[in-house]
This record gives structure tokens, sequence and C-alpha cells, in this order.
């Protein structure tokens, strides 16, 4: 019993996440790359009291929706619009070659040279220069809608200036990839769950995303900020009003993620020592 007036001591330092659930180990015997590949996806197996060691997205509980494989049905069908293996690897597939990132990659440093430009933007020109800037790339590129990538331009710089990025680390990160990375883990073990893909497949995925997501970070650390990132971009241009509150909750799972004695960017490194980076070469 703690003395009175000095608070007990606690080896996770935010009381309001002890509240959850002990992060779930199955004692699987798997790899050190195959851990550090589900590790990916840690973010979504806590949020799914799931396994940090298995593929298979246990353990079972009891669920008013079903039980885990009707749960992994329903995520990838109404988030992901995906019904069967040929759907999830067309997606992990998209994810692998960049969904959100090479976005961001476009649209972020225009927005930031736009904000911390010395001089002011008289008549919103530099904005408009960076708006036909990308309205080139977006018709060079074919897209369907070259509008979208002004649209993002917009609405990320809007965030940034109203405060809805504070969240996120400083100063922001140039790369979201792990975004990217990360689900691609989260939709393999999600899709073999249900059935979809069996688990060689699975793993095929996942370990594809390691390899790139161990080039372009040395630690958990750049890896969470980097994702944090990038749902935050991505959420800004779905529903801007969402960031107010839903990245603070976000941040506080990566805290439990950094922090917590069994969370699996404790128990294992994203690099081996001896590896080096795209960043430590450069």
């Amino acid at each position: 019993m703690p003395a009175r007036g000095v608070p007990a001591l606690t080896t996770f330092p935010y009381p309001e996440l002890d509240g959850r659930e002990e992060d779930h180990w199955s004692g699987a015997g798997v790899s050190d790359d195959e851990l550090r590949a589900l590790a990916l996806g840690a973010f979504y197996s806590t949020r799914w009291d799931a396994f940090h060691d298995a593929m298979l997205l246990g353990p079972e509980r009891e669920h008013p929706l079903g039980d885990r494989r009707e749960l992994a049905i329903d995520t990838l069908t109404g988030a992901w619009g995906i019904t069967d293996g040929t759907e999830a690897r067309a997606s992990m597939e998209q994810l692998l070659d960049g969904m959100h990132a090479p976005l961001y990659a476009l649209v972020h440093p225009l927005v930031m040279a736009s904000i911390n430009a010395s001089e002011r933007d008289r008549f919103g020109e530099r904005a408009d220069r960076h708006r036909a800037f990308l309205r080139q790339v977006g018709s060079f590129r074919g897209m369907d809608n070259p509008e979208a990538l002004v649209r993002d331009y917009d609405i990320w710089a809007q965030a940034i200036k109203i405060g809805f990025t504070d969240h996120l680390a400083r100063p922001l990160p140039n790369d979201i990839s792990a975004w990217d990375l990360a689900r691609v883990v989260a939709v393999a073990r999600m899709a073999f769950t249900a059935g979809y893909i069996d688990a060689d497949v699975a793993w095929e995925y996942c370990m594809r995303a390691l390899a790139p997501a161990q080039r372009r970070y040395r630690n958990w650390r750049q890896f969470g900020d980097a994702y944090l990132a990038g749902w935050t971009y991505w959420q800004a241009t779905e529903d801007l009003a969402e960031l107010k509150n839903g990245g603070v909750d976000r941040r506080m799972e990566l805290l439990r993620l950094w922090t917590r004695p069994t969370s699996p960017w404790r128990r294992i490194e994203l690099n081996e020592p001896e590896q080096k980076t795209d960043t430590d070469e450069g």
C-alpha cells in the first residue's frame, strides 16, 4: 500500500491505458523476422485484443457480431470491399505499391513550403502555383480526377493550420509508407482468419511488407510516427472533424506500444543492430 500522498508505482506510466487488456501472446514458434513482420500491424492486434505472434486473429471470444472469422469477414467487406482471396491480394499489392504514401509525398512538401515560406503569399499566388503543379501531375499520371490532389493539398494545409495535426511528432514525417505497410499485415491476417487465403500467402505478404519498412525506418518510434501521420492524412481527406479526438486516441495507443513492457515493439527491434536504413546510407 503506497504512503499517503505518494502515487502507486507502475511500469506503465499511462493509467488511462492500463484499463485495456494485457498484450496477448500465443507462444507460437515464429522466427524473429516473422515476429517483426507481424509487429508492423501491432496497432491493429492491440486494438483487436489479438495475438501479437500468430497469423490467426485469436484468442477467440464472445462478440455480438460473431466469432473472429465472422468479424474478419465483416471488417474486410465493410472497410475494404474485400469479399474473396483475389480481392484481398489485389488490395495488398496496391498497399505494397503505395496507396496513400505516394500522394502524401507529392502534397506534403508543397504544403510545408507554403506554410513555412518567409515571405507572405500575396493573393494566394504561391498556393495557386502549387495547385496548378498538382493538376499537371495528376493529368500526367492519368488520374481519373486530377483535382483530387488539389483537394488533398487544401485539406492538409487546413488541418495543419487549425491544429488538427498537433498530436503528430515534429517535424512532420516526410514519408508515411508505414501507414500502407501496417495495413498489408492487417489485411493479410484478416484474410487468413476469414479463410480467403492460406497461411503461406498471408506470410508472404507480411514478409514483403517487412523489407521496405526496415529500409525506411530505423526503429519502431520512426515507424509509429509515420504510421500516425499516414492515418492523419487519410482521415483529414475523409472526415476532417474526426481528427479532433481520433488523433489523440491513436497517439495514446502508440505510446502503449512504445512503452508497455509486454508490447511487441519492446520485445523485438524493427532492425537488427547491424542493419542499415536508407536514412543511414544517405
